[in-house]
């Protein structure tokens, strides 16, 4: 190589887009602050800030409105089960409504409020038909829906909503109208009376 080619390589060498910056210095152990400016402090402080968001997210998307009584948890599911039968049209009659207070089913000495009503709705035309309103009207809130036919021109429905509540339904046509039973079950509450 010749004399050319090594100033070009040293002026390359030199040529930087950002200027070189010495590393900061840590202060030796003897002196006042040499303690708080060690790499462990940075990391210390690094996961501190960590905790310190993700408790903040979680109390922040924390919901706050779940009900927590019994009585609540029924309001709950009861309200549901109304917001649902005002999608039919027509007169809407129940037949019969078993609703219960049981006992948790995971043993706890907790109770859930447990939904089992049958009604009769007149003036509606098929059962898929208002099957397929219903789905529209719950994936618009956000609901998990699911549909599959029973046979008859029947429909089974089943929703499940962003507060977990579940709703089943199952839809028969009869005389001028539809046959529709309905289940749910609350969350698992704290007996306050």
């Amino acid at each position: 190589m010749s004399t050319g080619d090594d100033e070009r390589g040293a002026s390359l060498r030199n040529l930087r887009l950002v200027p070189a910056r010495k590393l900061p210095k840590l202060p030796p152990r003897g002196e006042r602050w040499a303690g708080l400016l060690r790499p462990a402090t940075f990391v210390a402080l690094g996961v501190a800030a960590v905790l310190v968001a993700v408790v903040w997210i979680g109390v922040s998307t924390a919901r706050t409105g779940v009900p927590t009584t019994l009585e609540g948890v029924t309001a709950e599911v009861t309200d549901e089960v109304d917001t649902l039968l005002a999608l039919l049209p027509g007169e809407v009659t129940t037949v019969s409504d078993d609703s219960v207070v049981q006992e948790c089913p995971d043993g706890s000495p907790e109770e859930q409020f447990a939904l089992a009503r049958t009604a009769s709705a007149t003036g509606i035309a098929s059962a898929e038909d208002w099957a397929r309103e219903v789905r529209t009207a719950y994936e618009e809130r956000g609901w998990s829906v699911t549909a599959q036919g029973i046979g008859g021109g029947g429909v089974r429905l089943s929703l499940v909503g962003t507060n977990l509540v579940p709703l089943k339904v199952s839809a028969r046509p009869l005389d001028g109208g539809l046959r529709i039973g309905l289940s749910s079950e609350s969350r698992c509450t704290g007996a306050e009376r």
